[in-house]
């Protein structure tokens, strides 16, 4: 059995990634922290690795477990346009921590007037898995869409401010609409969290065969 701690109290993120485990080796059991424990990681990486590397060092700290595999994760959106903001710092874009509300209504004040290609923008996440004796391996996944002129409907899910204002193309539904259907509804489609969790599962799926 592989433990794997995914260093994340997003309920979000939690719910998406136990339902996408599911899909792998069932000898990877999945962690989360306490709820109990509070921590606070200053996120002061110039880059999403870095950030994640700095979430997994965190919880080594707090969970004694040399066998565990610590994971950190950190997405983020970047829109060309504008000049790639948010980037890394997507809940302090305006300076100041952010609610998903708050983030959502100051990026699409941010994009009054731009049309077309100008809307197009990119998801992205990185995660690192740190294993035994600090040796870490990264992995990396992306997704393309616009950000519509504003949301399709209001169906807030904490942790995930785009919702339903992020339009994929290629699906033609926004980041929403589409991760209410199974991967056999969407065809193998993955959202850039999946496509790094799916790559670091085949990862520990082959080390367990």
């Amino acid at each position: 059995m592989i433990r794997v701690f995914v260093g994340t109290s997003n309920k979000g993120k939690q719910y998406e990634i136990r339902n996408f485990a599911r899909l792998f080796s069932a000898n990877i059991k999945l962690v989360f922290p306490d709820p109990k424990i509070q921590i606070t990681i200053d996120e002061t990486g110039s880059s999403y690795a870095e950030n994640a590397l700095l979430k997994a060092k965190a919880y080594t700290r707090l969970v004694d477990s040399k066998s565990t595999i610590f994971v950190g994760d950190d997405s983020g959106l970047r829109i060309p346009a504008l000049n790639n903001l948010p980037g890394v710092k997507s809940r302090r874009w305006a300076g100041y921590e952010m609610n998903d509300k708050q983030i959502l209504d100051y990026c699409l004040q941010k994009m009054t007037g731009l049309q077309g290609e100008d809307r197009k923008a990119v998801f992205e996440t990185v995660l690192v898995a740190l294993k035994n004796g600090g040796s870490y391996a990264t992995y990396t996944g992306e997704l393309w869409g616009y950000i519509l002129e504003k949301p399709n409907k209001s169906v807030p899910l904490d942790g995930f401010p785009f919702r339903e204002t992020f339009w994929i193309d290629e699906l033609q539904k926004t980041w929403g609409e589409a991760v209410k259907n199974d991967l056999e509804a969407r065809h193998g489609f993955l959202t850039n969290r999946e496509k790094a969790f799916k790559k670091m599962f085949e990862d520990l799926s082959a080390i367990d065969q």
